[in-house]
């Protein structure tokens, strides 16, 4: 069955098999779009589907001024608070004109996008002072789109593990993939996948 984090789907899959007559075991095809989907989460250290409704997450802050964040994918819904006392309440929560996200001017040019900095600008710091969480982000997390480039390497990735199991026209079915890793020597997926790479950040 299709998912949201999915980044190719099974028609794209088709048509890049020439399967015009959809001979090609559904079900086949969908393992491996959803394991070369999760391959790339691991790869870049982040994932590219947009939760259907928002979700808190918290962070323990390294600077007051700003914080790295998980991606973030629209400002609809998106709410900053602070626990300022550290007794584990977000009683603090900021305003717009409170914070900058960043990278400044991702959503400008219509293309899939995510901010994932929180930059303090006006009345308040992040609470450093305390081993404590003190930065709760409630947000629609993930990427606007799931960007071109990310559709691609999934359909590339998810073609090479199709074939792997050489599967043919008709095939009923074969084992599971398993983990399934991303190599060097998938030079035309690492190349397209190495602007989105990111060391993933210490939600909890």
């Amino acid at each position: 069955m299709a998912s949201i984090r999915d980044y190719c789907t099974v028609a794209d899959l088709r048509q890049h098999f020439g399967d015009d007559n959809a001979l090609l075991t559904t079900a086949l095809l969908e393992r491996a779009i959803g394991a070369a989907s999760q391959a790339i989460d691991r790869h870049c250290g982040r994932r590219f589907w947009q939760d259907p409704a928002v979700q808190s997450k918290v962070y323990r802050p390294d600077d007051a001024y700003d914080a790295d964040v998980d991606d973030i994918s629209t400002t609809t819904g998106l709410v900053i608070a602070t626990d300022t006392n550290a007794d584990g309440t977000y009683a603090t929560t900021w305003a717009s004109t409170d914070y900058q996200l960043e990278p400044l001017n991702a959503d400008t040019d219509g293309a899939a996008h995510a901010w994932w900095r929180v930059v303090a600008v006006d009345r308040y710091l992040f609470p450093v002072h305390t081993r404590r969480t003190t930065l709760r982000v409630t947000a629609k997390f993930g990427w606007s789109a799931v960007p071109d480039e990310i559709n691609e390497a999934c359909l590339l990735r998810a073609a090479a593990l199709f074939k792997r199991k050489e599967a043919v026209f008709g095939v009923a079915g074969f084992n599971g993939f398993g983990e399934v890793r991303i190599g060097r020597n998938d030079h035309d997926i690492v190349s397209l996948l190495h602007p989105f790479v990111k060391i993933r950040v210490g939600a909890v």
